[in-house]
């Protein structure tokens, strides 16, 4: 791993070594140690600032450039420490990616996952995920997509690591009540499948939902 680092940033003055620190003690609580400093020199050599935010349920991160004021990555402050990784390397894809190619490149065309790919390469061959994750994450980079919460394999393996109460909606029994955020005031029951989604149903409205098989979901234990 220090092979990586010293490649990164090399020897940094007092106040960035203060900088340093300071990302690396936010960074501590929210990514796997062993990816704490190269992340936290990744956003310095960068200049980039990272927002740790809410809940989004459409979205697990995103960049927005500000050519002159930094640029700003969002990550959701829930993520499993490795599905943290993961989405800070893609929206670090996007950034590098907006600075060799400009505006003129599909948000997650060839340029993307160009640098997605060597980006991930990187930090899979420091070992920074357990063979349990890398498995499935090698697959999934050959053919990145615009999330990886649609991978199936990806995402069971990535909720071994999770300490929230979630699980994978096609590994839930039919008939089971769940939520697709904490905050959301609809309760879904399983219903069959159809294709890659479950038919769904509000419990309170009867209005049903298709929701996507390798959906990440909140079980009801009990319902009211």
């Amino acid at each position: 791993m220090q092979h990586y680092i010293s490649i990164l940033l090399g020897q940094i003055n007092e106040q960035k070594q203060r900088h340093k620190l300071q990302l690396m003690h936010v960074l501590k609580k929210y990514l796997p140690p062993v990816a704490v400093e190269y992340c936290s020199e990744l956003i310095m050599l960068h200049n980039l600032h990272l927002h740790i935010e809410i809940e989004r349920k459409d979205r697990l991160g995103d960049y927005s450039p500000h050519l002159g004021k930094g640029n700003r990555i969002s990550i959701n402050h829930n993520l499993s420490p490795y599905d943290f990784l993961i989405t800070f390397i893609h929206e670090l894809a996007h950034h590098t990616a907006y600075v060799k190619y400009g505006q003129k490149h599909a948000p997650h065309g060839a340029e993307w996952k160009s640098e997605f790919k060597a980006h991930m390469r990187t930090i899979v061959m420091a070992g920074f995920f357990p063979t349990d994750v890398a498995a499935p994450l090698i697959q999934h980079m050959k053919r990145p997509t615009y999330t990886h919460s649609g991978d199936v394999e990806l995402t069971r393996a990535l909720l071994k690591y999770d300490k929230r109460d979630v699980r994978m909606l096609q590994d839930m029994p039919e008939g089971v009540a769940f939520k697709l955020t904490k905050k959301s005031r609809i309760v879904l029951m399983k219903g069959e499948k159809m294709k890659k989604r479950y038919c769904c149903t509000d419990i309170h409205t009867g209005r049903q939902y298709l929701v996507h098989e390798g959906a990440v979901v909140i079980p009801i234990h009990n319902l009211k």
